[in-house]
């Protein structure tokens, strides 16, 4: 798998008391651009915020912690220096919540193409109830004193709160998940050596890959990766082993948690967040992260499509082109996509472009119009030419092949270019056309000494990629 950088749980939780307090604190100073290595994603498309709520209201986790905080009542005692309930406490709760059928059911579909479910009981081990004891602290369903626990004013507010505030009990759940479960489960087997405090945030990486997901097997090789870099030289593959066949998999514990929470899916190995994980993120991302949320199809812009399709998975561009295309005749979405397209970058151009070519005959008129622009009148020309239209005026010149190569290149990033980039500038120039470069150092594009410099750098052909690096010191030169 590719190497991550180091990652650290989402600052989601502002809470005092979690499981460690130190790793808490390492975590507060968190640069999500740096994390997901962008400052812009794809917009994300969420429900309405009563559909969030309602959903929030159905997770089974917080089912079990509010029925703890319940069972606590009036009072329960509590160890005067952990503020925790003592074992036989944690083995009655575990007995009790489990008899008096007060535990959610957790609903799992068995089989492809039917809708045969099988339904079981939301176990109540000692370690678990552990965990909820302290998701009912954080979300002041319960008060810990010095001597004893209460049930708190805190735990009317789900399921029975007002939308709002069912939500923002939600996100707290949410984010202490993330931020303290593993880390406490292992305070709990006696372990803190190890350190899985940055395990929760592999969502980010999962919020990035929207409908794709990520592999279960992917995620627990992050997770394995961030904990052997949080170690600091004080790591043990023996120690993990070894903790995996006691407890499990760190990853496949968390993100069953997660699960039962109702923040992500997981099916034949793959892991989704839900829209309420999404929404979650989303809050707390939004900040740093230009993700703009989607209006309902009639009010998108063309600039939301083009937005959709430069940044978004193949998935959402499919899903949110034909709403999108639905919603106005062919000739008006042409026209739209042509507007966003001359206003926009490189970037935008392409991918306006793009989507206008999916339009077919329906765009020809206004790629004629585009011939009387400068920046899409390479586009126009050949768009017309694949469509059958052999006129001079179409006629690719150098000077436009220059204009899409620049356009093309100009915005790859050469610190981390994609993969297979020498494939694609070999494709692109091949040996012998080492004059593009010539015309292309002298383009008024703005991105063209950028386009070089990716050739002269990932070039697989030598003499073309020196032909390159010339042609970029020359337009260097005059500048």
């Amino acid at each position: 798998m590719t190497s991550h950088p180091h990652l650290r749980a989402p600052n989601l939780d502002d809470s005092a008391d979690s499981a460690d307090a130190a790793d808490a604190a390492d975590a507060v100073d968190v640069d999500y651009g740096e994390l997901l290595g962008t400052t812009k994603l794809s917009p994300l498309r969420l429900p309405p915020e009563a559909e969030l709520a309602a959903m929030a209201r159905r997770s089974p986790l917080l089912a079990a912690v509010r029925a703890l905080a319940v069972w606590i009542g009036e009072g329960r005692p509590v160890d005067d220096e952990t503020g925790a309930l003592g074992e036989d406490d944690l083995a009655l709760a575990a007995e009790e919540l489990s008899a008096r059928g007060v535990l959610p059911t957790e609903i799992t579909e068995i089989t492809e193409n039917t809708q045969n479910t099988e339904v079981t009981q939301v176990t109540a081990t000692r370690d678990e109830v552990s965990q909820w004891w302290e998701l009912a602290d954080d979300l002041e369903f319960i008060h810990i004193g010095e001597t004893e626990a209460t049930v708190e004013s805190g735990v009317d507010d789900w399921p029975d709160g007002d939308d709002d505030t069912v939500l923002e009990v939600w996100k707290q759940a949410f984010a202490s998940v993330c931020s303290w479960s593993l880390s406490l489960d292992a305070e709990l087997a006696g372990e803190p050596h190890l350190h899985l405090h940055g395990a929760g945030a592999t969502v980010l990486p999962l919020f990035a890959a929207r409908e794709n997901g990520i592999t279960m097997a992917e995620l627990s090789a992050m997770v394995h990766e961030v904990a052997m870099i949080d170690a600091d030289g004080d790591w043990s593959d023996e120690g993990w082993r070894s903790w995996v066949a006691s407890h499990g998999d760190p990853a496949e514990v968390l993100y069953g948690r997660l699960a039962l929470l109702g923040a992500v899916e997981i099916t034949d190995g793959v892991v989704r967040l839900t829209a309420s994980g999404l929404f979650a993120l989303w809050s707390e991302l939004k900040s740093e992260i230009d993700i703009p949320l989607l209006p309902s199809a009639e009010s998108m812009s063309a600039s939301h499509m083009v937005s959709i399709a430069l940044l978004g998975t193949d998935e959402q561009v499919g899903v949110e082109w034909n709403l999108w295309s639905a919603t106005r005749t062919a000739t008006d979405a042409a026209k739209q996509l042509a507007a966003a397209a001359e206003e926009g970058g490189p970037g935008e151009r392409g991918a306006a472009t793009a989507l206008l070519h999916e339009l077919g005959t329906d765009a020809h008129q206004v790629w004629e119009g585009l011939l009387d622009v400068p920046s899409l009148r390479p586009y126009a020309k050949q768009a017309l030419r694949e469509a059958g239209n052999t006129s001079a005026q179409c006629e690719l010149t150098d000077h436009d092949i220059a204009w899409l190569t620049a356009d093309m290149f100009c915005d790859v990033d050469v610190e981390h270019p994609p993969d297979r980039i020498g494939d694609l500038l070999a494709s692109t120039v091949g040996e012998g056309e080492e004059g593009l470069f010539e015309v292309l150092w002298r383009l008024n594009h703005p991105g063209a000494g950028a386009a070089l410099r990716v050739f002269g750098e990932y070039h697989p052909d030598r003499k073309v990629a020196k032909a390159a690096r010339r042609a970029a010191f020359k337009l260097e030169s005059v500048r």
